[in-house]
């Protein structure tokens, strides 16, 4: 039977990470379809859903072959263990397989599609991000599982629809009453910050500049500055500013009308920026001085403003959060609209920006730091987060 060329590659890989000096017999396998590029597959609910999974082999089978498959919660926990990640078992009860064998017909390498169907939501916790592992336990004919391909982990992000607020280009929320100057803010080795954006316009003053939050001179993420050089518009350029430097993410301009997850993170060494939890610029940091989210230069921590010409952002905004920590790529694509504060380790400031008492934005990280808008709140209409074109 014909084998197909990349599972070949992985087994010749193993032979030879065995030590194997002859040729090598390639027995045929099975595994996960789609598990070769990656195990996870995210897909996003907001009710009753289906979702298929299938098995592949790697030729076409000569007869019906089963395949068992189980749910298996330890190779959950060994996932989270090793990555870093928090996903939660998906609840029994909450979801059903069509089959727990995966059929692969007579003259086929795939089998029949396995339906995982979500039936209910109700015994899902908001927010969280819940995942279904499904492992291969054999094969009703002895063909070998790829160990590599053995287990799919299928993610589900809650949709979320909430609302936030649009800035205009002629307000923004001020931490200076709550924020500065506070001792347990200044010398943060490590820190994100991360916010929801959506502009409706590039910067229109001399500068370019559109902040979006944190403290000028400092560590303030924005978009645009016109001294930024290689790009046609600058003013499109999401970069991170202060501590003497600052760090543009030139090969990816930002687009209008459109939502983006965007973040600032250190870690003590490195300084990145992601676009929807992709990284898209670094430098080397290790020569900075630590971060002061406390400083004040013209102004205090921020949303959708810095320095003492305002620099204001045009466009709507949810979701911000500040950490003492570096996070990981994975935690920002996967909580970009909900955290549980109670649980967020190193979480120092979290503004949903989806209510406000009259002027002022809680902070429910349940530090504090409450932020007051400069005018009357403008609310968005209903959003969904995450955004799924």
């Amino acid at each position: 039977m014909k084998t197909n060329k990349m599972i070949a590659i992985l087994l010749a890989t193993a032979a030879l990470a065995a030590g194997c000096q002859k040729s090598q017999e390639y027995a045929d396998v099975v595994y996960f379809t789609g598990t070769e590029r990656s195990p996870l597959t995210n897909v996003y609910i907001d009710g009753p859903s289906s979702i298929a999974v299938s098995v592949t082999s790697s030729a076409k089978m000569q007869h019906d072959v089963e395949v068992p498959i189980v749910v298996d919660p330890a190779a959950l926990e060994a996932y989270n263990a090793e990555k870093g990640t928090s996903y939660a078992l998906l609840p029994e009860g909450s979801y059903s397989l069509s089959t727990t064998a995966a059929l692969i017909r007579t003259g086929s390498a795939v089998s029949d599609p396995v339906a995982v169907e979500i039936e209910s939501m109700d015994d899902l916790d908001f927010g969280l991000v819940y995942c279904l592992p499904l492992r291969i336990t054999g094969t009703s004919d002895g063909t070998r599982v790829l160990a590599t391909s053995q287990t799919t982990f299928i993610v589900f992000n809650q949709l979320i629809k909430t609302r936030g607020v649009d800035l205009q280009g002629r307000w923004q929320i001020e931490m200076d009453n709550t924020m500065k100057g506070k001792p347990e803010l200044a010398n943060l080795p490590a820190c994100t910050v991360e916010i929801r954006m959506f502009a409706k316009g590039w910067s229109s003053m001399s500068h370019g500049i559109s902040s979006l939050l944190g403290v000028e001179e400092n560590f303030m993420l924005r978009i645009g500055d016109v001294s930024i050089g290689g790009v046609e518009e600058p003013k499109s350029i999401l970069n991170i500013a202060g501590r003497g430097s600052s760090l543009s993410a030139l090969d990816n301009p930002l687009s209008l009308n459109r939502w983006y997850h965007v973040a600032a993170v250190e870690n003590g060494s490195t300084l990145k920026l992601y676009i929807d939890g992709v990284e898209v610029a670094s430098v080397s940091s290790a020569d900075r001085d630590p971060i002061n989210l406390g400083f004040y230069y013209n102004s205090s921590f921020c949303i959708g403003r810095s320095a003492n010409d305002y620099r204001r952002f045009n466009g709507m905004v949810s979701e911000a959060r500040v950490w003492k920590r570096a996070l990981t790529p994975i935690e920002l694509l996967n909580n970009q609209c909900y955290v549980n504060p109670a649980t967020a380790e190193g979480l120092i400031g979290y503004w949903r920006l989806d209510e406000a008492d009259d002027r002022t934005f809680k902070d429910i990280s349940g530090n504090g730091y409450d932020g007051v808008a400069s005018s009357t709140p403008v609310w968005t209409e209903e959003i969904h987060c995450p955004v799924v074109e």
